[in-house]
C-alpha cells in the first residue's frame, strides 16, 4: 500500500485529499480487502513525509464515506462490509475471452454529433450571438443576491411548479401583449431552458413515430434533429425571397398527414428573411382547416432594426393550434438558460407534466432575479440599448462586405436579428477558407450544416465591436 501512494506537494489538491483519494482507489481495485488493517496515523505520516493531521483528516473523511472504521485499542480496518473484489494482477494475465465487454458509447445516429463553437479565438463571424460585454452585470448581481436573500427561502430556494415560478409567468404575459400584441395570462406560459427545451416537450407530448412535421428547406440544424430522434419525418417546404413558401406548404399537406409545422417567420432562420401577412394568414388558415399544430420559433423578435416589427403568428386567431416559443438568451446570454412557451392553458399543463419527469423544475432562483429585472424595468432598457448598438454594428458588417467582398459574396441587408445570410461564389471553398481562418484567429461557419445546394454561411456582428469587425472581415477576405 505504502508504495503505492504518492503525494504530490505542488498538487492544488491538500494532501488529505489525495490520501484519501487514493486509498479508495486501491479498495475499489482489490489492493486492499474487506477487514485489512491500515497502518497507524503516526507512521503513515512518516512515511509519506506529510502532517499527521492530514492523516487523520483523510482518515476521518474515509470513516464518514463507510471506507473504513476505528476500533478502540486495535487499530484502523477497510470496512468489512464492502462487496468482495479481485485485485488487479500486477502481472499481466490472459483475458477472459468469453466474458462480456461493457458498452463503450451508445449507439446514436451520427446526425447527433455537432460541432461545438468556437469560442476562445479572438475574431468570431458566429452564428448570431449576443455581445455579454453589454450585459447589465450590476443589476444583474443585485437581482440575483436578492433572489437568494429576500422572502421566505424556504419557498423561494425549495421545490417550485415544473411551470416555473407564476410572478415571472405574469410579468412575461404582460410583456408579449405590450409587445407582441399576445392575448396571455400566467396560465398560457410555461418556463423552459430555452426554444430548445421547449420544442423539445412539444415533440415528446405530441409526435408519434412517422408522423410528419413541415419544416422549410434550409432550417435550424437541432430542429431537424429533435425531430428525426423522436421519430418523426421530415417533409421540407421551399423557401424564396419571401421566406417560407406558403403555397409549397399547402401542396404538402394536400399530399400528405401532416402532424406539425415548425417555422420562424420573424426573421427565418437561417436566411432572417421575414415572411410577409399574407403568408401568414394563408398559413393560419391551412392549419385551422387541417387541424395541424404550428411550432412558432421567435427567437430574436426582439431584434427589429426597421418600422415596426409584424406581430407573430400567436397574435392573430389560430384555434388554440399554435405552440410560440422565445428566450433571453438574445437578449442576455445563451448561458442564462430562461425561455417560455406559450399555448393554451390545458396543454401547458400537460406539457408541464412532462417537464417534471425530466427536469423537475426550472431555476427558480434565476427566474426570481429575472423577475426583479423585468420589475425595475431593466430588461427592457438593456433590450433598447442593446437594439441601438446591434443596429450599427450591422450597418458596419453591410459596409465592410460591400466593398472588401465585392464579387466574392452577395447578401440583403437584414431588417433584423444578429446575422447577415451570406452567399458565397460558387467556386469558393467555404470549408477551406473556414480552416485557414481558424488559424489565423478568426471563427465562421463553413455553411456545410446546410447541404450542398447552398455554398452560404451566417455572419454574425452583433457580438464584435466595430473595430474587432473590422479586422475580422480584412482575415475572412484574405482566406478567400
Amino acid at each position: 500500500m505504502l508504495q503505492q501512494i504518492k503525494i504530490d506537494r505542488d498538487a492544488s489538491l491538500p494532501h488529505y485529499r489525495q490520501l484519501s483519494d487514493q486509498i479508495i482507489d486501491q479498495i475499489q481495485q482489490g489492493y486492499l480487502q474487506s477487514g485489512a488493517r491500515l497502518p497507524s496515523t503516526r507512521q503513515l505520516s512518516q512515511q509519506l513525509g506529510i502532517h499527521r493531521k492530514s492523516v487523520v483528516h483523510a482518515y476521518e473523511e474515509l470513516a464518514l464515506q463507510d471506507w473504513i472504521y476505528t476500533a478502540t485499542g486495535r487499530g484502523t480496518f477497510v470496512s468489512d462490509d464492502l462487496p468482495d473484489t479481485i485485485a488487479e494482477q500486477l502481472l499481466t494475465s490472459l483475458p477472459n475471452t468469453d466474458a462480456p465487454s461493457p458498452p463503450t458509447k451508445l449507439h446514436l445516429p451520427n446526425y447527433m454529433t455537432v460541432p461545438e463553437s468556437v469560442t476562445h479565438l479572438p475574431y468570431h463571424l458566429d452564428d448570431g450571438l449576443p455581445d455579454p460585454r453589454l450585459i447589465p452585470f450590476v443589476e444583474l448581481e443585485r437581482a440575483w443576491k436578492s433572489a437568494l436573500r429576500r422572502g421566505n427561502q424556504y419557498q423561494r430556494l425549495g421545490y417550485a411548479s415544473p411551470q416555473g415560478i407564476r410572478p415571472l409567468r405574469e410579468a412575461i404575459a404582460d410583456y408579449l401583449t405590450k409587445t407582441r400584441g399576445l392575448k396571455v395570462s400566467a396560465d398560457h406560459i410555461l418556463l423552459t431552458r430555452g426554444v430548445t427545451h421547449a420544442f423539445h416537450l412539444t415533440l415528446t407530448a405530441m409526435l408519434k413515430p412517422g408522423d410528419k412535421v413541415i419544416v422549410p428547406e434550409l432550417n435550424w440544424a437541432n430542429g431537424n434533429n429533435a425531430i428525426r430522434f423522436l421519430g418523426g419525418e421530415i417533409l421540407k417546404a421551399r423557401i424564396d425571397e419571401k421566406g417560407l413558401d406558403t403555397e409549397h406548404v399547402a401542396e404538402l399537406v394536400a399530399n400528405h398527414k401532416v402532424r406539425m409545422i415548425y417555422l420562424t417567420p420573424h426573421h427565418q432562420y437561417p436566411t432572417t428573411l421575414i415572411m410577409p401577412a399574407a403568408r401568414r394568414i394563408q398559413l393560419l388558415e391551412l392549419a385551422r382547416a387541417n387541424g395541424i399544430y404550428v411550432f412558432e420559433d421567435d427567437y430574436d423578435f426582439d431584434f427589429h432594426y426597421g418600422n415596426v416589427p409584424i406581430m407573430p403568428l400567436a397574435s392573430a386567431r389560430h384555434g388554440g393550434l399554435l405552440l410560440y416559443a422565445g428566450s433571453f438568451t438574445k437578449a442576455v446570454s445563451p448561458a442564462f438558460r430562461v425561455g417560455y412557451l406559450v399555448g393554451e392553458p390545458a396543454l401547458v399543463t400537460e406539457l408541464a407534466k412532462i417537464r417534471r419527469i425530466v427536469d423537475r423544475q426550472g431555476d427558480p432562483t434565476l427566474e426570481h432575479a429575472m423577475l426583479e429585472l423585468f420589475r425595475l424595468d431593466v430588461l427592457p432598457r438593456s433590450l433598447r440599448r442593446a437594439r441601438g448598438v446591434y443596429q450599427k454594428r450591422r450597418d458596419v458588417l453591410v459596409r465592410l462586405l460591400g466593398t472588401e467582398l465585392n464579387g466574392l459574396a452577395s447578401f440583403k441587408v437584414p431588417d433584423g436579428g444578429m446575422a447577415i445570410w451570406t452567399n458565397f461564389r460558387k467556386d469558393i471553398d467555404l470549408e477551406a477558407a473556414s480552416k485557414r481562418a481558424f488559424n489565423r484567429g478568426l471563427s465562421f461557419s463553413s455553411g456545410s450544416i446546410y447541404g450542398p445546394k447552398w455554398n452560404a454561411t451566417r455572419l454574425g456582428f452583433a457580438s464584435s465591436t466595430e473595430a474587432e469587425l473590422t479586422e475580422a472581415v480584412r482575415i475572412l477576405k484574405g482566406c478567400l
